[in-house]
């Protein structure tokens, strides 16, 4: 078929005008200085004030491995009695790492610590961040111990801890919320009532603080004048990840339920919300909650103009952040050369899906890469967009940023999702000041996203077709003229924009779409929903599309989560959703399987200026004559 060659269209005047105010004048440009070349629309590296991940802007001269702790069976149970084993010895591990680390982090210590990620030793996120700390940063691997080994063998290290906090996480679930902030303020361990008989025998660890019988309540009334405000952990009870974290960069740390996966015996709203007022506008709020559900603490984070970050299970921040604004490189998204689409393609539909909940840090460093998702067999043929929290990873961990856009395949575009965090983009900042946290997020966007050539932006709505959402999306598009179009989900039901396409004008005059999800790929296990529903469901929903009334342009979510079996020929609506563990580029392929010729498989890329030509030819064609 023949392929049209025209000098294409970026956002034309908005890629010049990138290059006079970003960039040196020539960057990009041919001899005659009147085109700009499409894959050289991006920003030097550059600290525009777009960071907000606490740094760790420090190298120790030596760490400790501490083994057995990260990712173990059992390191969050209950009912061990091994001083190694269980929560209680998760809690001082992580404690212990926490009090060293900061210590390297203010310039009074110099041995570090390591949480082992023990489920997978070739887990990459880790070993490259790990092969960073040791080899390019200069840090001295020096020794493995067992969690009681870390606070009571080394002599070096004594110096550096001043005691312990008691818990009975047993009795009283929150104790080890209260001692996970009471150890930055007492630079002590964390030492539960189960092994206390065991560390007291250490001559240095004395009791320092007694938490057996606080509650969260307390530890905010105590202790919220000790802590940064410029960050939030929000993990459950009877957890001890991310306590390293939170301790080292001396953070409050706050649970929704007061009882493990339940609110059942209560909850911490109140606390909550005085939590989030207090925080400095635009703050991220890392970690989850178990048992609720997520617009319950989502929406509340959203309505205070903070971002949530997914991010529970990971380890060893610290180390995988270490010095990242340093780090920064210019490590590029692969895009879509509107040069080379076939705009006389004869297809009347075109339908592009896109992998839900990149968004999850966590997800992103300990298993994203796997051949479930991004190196899905598949993933090339189905030309699967891939949402990734990129702008967050890159400061978490930059490592991994780096490695997993070298993975990236052509046929697979990269979309920024959700915006810096979860949130809602209509709910965003509505107990603050809305107009300066919304500008503040899309100033800060845009530098993540121009600086590594990602040219998608996904959001997330209670109402994506709202005007408070519509308010939202035009400061986005405001601050970034090389973005090509943002993706729209709706929070339950993702299709809630059922395919609706929204304009906005940027800074240039260029009109940009907005492009609501028309429907997602989903297991209800025992039913569809109205545009949600499994792959053979979705697919009879697009070939049943009449493009004299409906816009010819699908994008589908596909649910991250959802698994389904493969059913053949056969056209049941329900039959996948039991039984199967097709996934990701497997789900969409089992619904590309069924899809009527008429419809043509695109990148998201490709779908956006499809939108654009279709919508603003003349616009779209002035714009491809100013690229090459």
């Amino acid at each position: 078929m023949k392929r049209t060659y025209i000098a294409w269209m970026v956002l034309a005047a908005g890629a010049l005008a990138a290059c006079e105010v970003y960039e040196s004048p020539s960057r990009g440009q041919d001899d005659s200085g009147d085109k700009v070349l499409y894959l050289e629309q991006y920003d030097p590296i550059a600290d525009n004030g777009q960071y907000w991940h606490p740094e760790f802007a420090a190298v120790p001269w030596r760490y400790v491995t501490i083994a057995n702790v990260a990712n173990v069976t059992g390191n969050n149970d209950l009912g061990r009695t091994d001083v190694n084993q269980g929560l209680q010895a998760h809690l001082m591990a992580q404690s212990a790492a926490g009090i060293l680390n900061r210590a390297v982090k203010n310039g009074t210590g110099e041995y570090g610590v390591w949480l082992r990620d023990e489920s997978d030793p070739n887990m990459t996120a880790y070993k490259l961040s790990k092969e960073y700390v040791t080899y390019e940063a200069g840090a001295e691997d020096w020794s493995v111990c067992v969690p009681q080994q870390i606070a009571t063998a080394y002599g070096e290290l004594n110096p550096q801890i001043s005691g312990y906090v008691l818990t009975d996480v047993e009795s009283n679930p929150e104790s080890a919320i209260v001692a996970s902030v009471a150890a930055h303020v007492y630079n002590a361990v964390i030492v539960d009532v189960r092994d206390q008989a065991y560390y007291e025998q250490s001559p240095h660890l004395t009791m320092l603080y007694d938490a057996r019988d606080k509650t969260t309540a307390d530890s905010w009334r105590e202790f919220r004048d000790y802590c940064n405000n410029k960050a939030l952990v929000v993990m459950p009870v009877q957890t001890a990840n991310l306590r390293e974290f939170s301790i080292t960069h001396e953070l409050f740390v706050i649970n929704l339920n007061k009882t493990f996966g339940t609110p059942i015996n209560g909850q911490n709203v109140d606390i909550f919300e005085e939590v989030l007022a207090w925080l400095e506008p635009n703050s991220p709020v890392y970690g989850w909650e178990q048992g609720v559900g997520e617009d319950e603490f989502v929406n509340l984070v959203s309505r205070y103009g903070h971002m949530m970050v997914p991010y529970d299970w990971a380890y060893n921040t610290s180390f995988t952040s270490m010095n990242y604004k340093q780090r920064q490189k210019s490590v590029l998204a692969k895009v879509t050369n509107p040069q080379f689409i076939d705009w006389e393609s004869t297809k009347k539909k075109f339908v592009s899906f896109y992998l839900s909940d990149g968004d999850n840090i966590q997800w992103m460093i300990n298993n994203f890469e796997s051949a479930d998702y991004y190196t899905h067999p598949l993933a090339k043929q189905t030309k699967l967009t891939f949402g990734m929290g990129a702008a967050n990873l890159s400061m978490v961990a930059p490592a991994q940023f780096e490695y997993l856009l070298s993975l990236q395949n052509a046929e697979n575009s990269i979309m920024e999702n959700l915006g810096g965090g979860y949130y809602y983009v209509d709910t965003f900042a509505e107990r603050g000041n809305r107009a300066t946290a919304l500008r503040k997020i899309a100033k800060d966007m845009s530098s993540h996203m121009r600086q590594h050539r990602i040219k998608l932006l996904g959001l997330v709505a209670m109402d994506p077709t709202g005007d408070k959402a519509k308010r939202a999306y035009q400061e986005f598009i405001s601050a970034n003229n090389q973005l090509e179009g943002i993706v729209v989900i709706g929070y339950a039901p993702y299709a809630g924009g059922k395919g609706e396409i929204m304009w906005f004008t940027n800074s240039d005059g260029i009109d940009i779409p907005v492009v609501s999800v028309k429907y997602s790929i989903w297991n209800y296990n025992t039913y569809n929903a109205e545009r949600e529903g499994t792959p053979t469901y979705i697919a009879h929903r697009l070939n049943e599309e009449d493009t004299e009334t409906v816009t010819p342009f699908s994008a589908v979510s596909v649910h991250a989560w959802s698994r389904f079996a493969d059913i053949g020929d056969s056209q049941d609506e329900l039959a996948e959703c039991t039984g199967g563990n097709e996934v990701g580029a497997g789900a969409a392929q089992l619904c590309i399987n069924k899809l009527d010729d008429d419809i043509e498989i695109v990148p998201m890329e490709e779908l956006i200026w499809r939108v654009r030509m279709y919508y603003r030819p003349e616009q779209t064609q002035e714009i491809l004559t100013r690229v090459f």
